[in-house]
């Protein structure tokens, strides 16, 4: 019993690293596309590129499946969500603040 309870904590341990790298490679992309939306509206292009995939993930609900109707609609979200985020974004600071993000998690700020 004690070996089947190890080997299950360390599915559990590498299913748990999986996720958090996945979670990274999701953010990091996230990030990247936030940059590129960003340099391309300073070049006047964000919205035609916006309406584009907008235009894409709507033919795919359009033709999908039930099933697969959910799965558009959260693309469809998501990419959303990240342009409003990078509308925010462009509109305030670029800098991050450190003391905020510390503040926001918790942790105290010591100088």
């Amino acid at each position: 019993m004690k070996n089947l309870i190890l080997s299950v904590i360390a599915k559990i341990s590498k299913m748990d690293a999986e996720a958090k790298q996945l979670a990274a490679k999701v953010e990091a992309q996230s990030l990247l596309i936030g940059a590129l939306l960003l340099t391309i509206g300073k070049n006047g292009g964000m919205s035609e590129m916006i309406e584009n995939v907008k235009k894409a993930i709507n033919a795919a609900l359009d033709a999908a499946d039930s099933p697969l109707k959910s799965d558009a609609e959260l693309l469809l979200n998501e990419f959303n969500n990240i342009v409003v985020l990078t509308q925010l974004l462009e509109t305030n600071d670029a800098e991050i603040d450190i003391d905020s993000l510390k503040t926001a998690s918790g942790d105290t700020v010591t100088d």
